[in-house]
């Protein structure tokens, strides 16, 4: 199946869901959405045919994760929510791909420290509808070879970063 399609799949089932019952940038100002030139959100494999033409609010840039070229979108906040992509729409979490190839959504390690939602001291609790929704539409995006190999990709960079953090122990 075509990227565009899967990924225009994917925006749809998590169009209108969200973490929480309301706009959770309320709580912190959009901190996820206040990024600079070298921050940014990874865009998936292909994820960028989606977004093109939209660069009055987003600025497509190369870099690379564990020498792999990668896209970043960053933000210019003047965010057209029907463009967000993908790592947007599904922040605090990220695809998961465990050492059994098993798919799932955890909790972004990298977000930890700056989203209220995963701080003790708010008790603010996910919606779990919406975590219901971001694991659907990565079931839906890793129908696609090059797409699932991203994700196991970013894995074992969350891996990383939760070994740095002592989260998780090998």
């Amino acid at each position: 199946m075509h990227k565009k399609i899967l990924y225009k799949k994917a925006y749809r089932l998590l169009k209108n869901s969200t973490p929480l019952k309301f706009d959770c940038g309320l709580i912190c100002n959009r901190r996820c959405c206040s990024g600079d030139n070298e921050a940014g959100m990874c865009l998936y494999p292909g994820e960028e045919s989606i977004l093109a033409g939209h660069d009055e609010f987003l600025n497509i840039r190369k870099d690379k994760m564990r020498d792999t070229d990668v896209l970043f979108a960053v933000c210019s906040n003047k965010c057209n929510r029907n463009y967000r992509p993908l790592a947007c729409r599904i922040f605090p979490y990220a695809p998961y791909i465990d050492r059994d190839g098993r798919l799932t959504v955890i909790e972004d390690p990298r977000a930890k420290y700056l989203c209220p939602l995963l701080m003790e001291p708010f008790g603010l609790k996910i919606d779990r509808r919406f975590r219901r929704n971001v694991i659907k539409a990565f079931r839906i995006l890793i129908m696609d070879d090059e797409i699932k190999s991203f994700i196991s990709l970013i894995s074992a960079v969350l891996d990383d970063y939760r070994r740095m953090l002592g989260i998780l122990r090998h």
